[in-house]
């Protein structure tokens, strides 16, 4: 995989909920932007198609179609980044990677795909808990979420 982010004889220093939260905001702020231009130009290509092929009456019906199309984009994309990104050599998405923190397994070594899959999906419990889950790394002792728990990561600050 890759090198340890953690000195040999250094405890590790965890990332704490604000860090983590000012992360997840700059994260958000990252895939909206990216997500105006994409849809933006897949709705100008398909609003370009209905006067070209005379259509306009199925606007209803190809804007409905669009919409879910841009569902299923919207949620692979986004897990493809996070799942991606934190899975890498980097080690930690682009919001993360600003506020210098990076996603490791329990014992500081790189996670694999299959384990940044499961700590995006395993989000999905943190939300259900009305934000509670998100607000263990305030309380344990390294810092985790519920999400982290899961998925068997820590997030440190490098």
């Amino acid at each position: 995989m890759s090198e340890n982010p953690v000195p040999p004889n250094a405890a590790p220093h965890y990332a704490g909920f604000w860090r983590r939260f000012v992360a997840a905001l700059l994260d958000q702020i990252i895939l909206l932007v990216g997500r105006a231009f994409v849809y933006g130009a897949i709705g100008l290509i398909i609003y370009a198609m209905l006067f070209v092929l005379d259509a306009r009456s199925q606007a209803d019906l190809v804007l409905r179609i669009y919409a879910g199309i841009l569902a299923l984009l919207d949620f692979w994309i986004t897990w493809i980044y996070f799942a991606g990104m934190e899975s890498s050599s980097l080690q930690g998405s682009l919001g993360k990677l600003a506020v210098g923190i990076r996603v490791c397994s329990a014992d500081l070594q790189r996670i694999t795909f299959e384990q940044a899959t499961a700590r995006y999906f395993s989000k999905i419990l943190s939300s259900l808990t009305i934000g509670v889950g998100y607000l263990l790394c305030a309380y344990s002792s390294k810092k985790q979420a519920l999400h982290d728990f899961v998925a068997k990561t820590v997030l440190i600050v490098r």
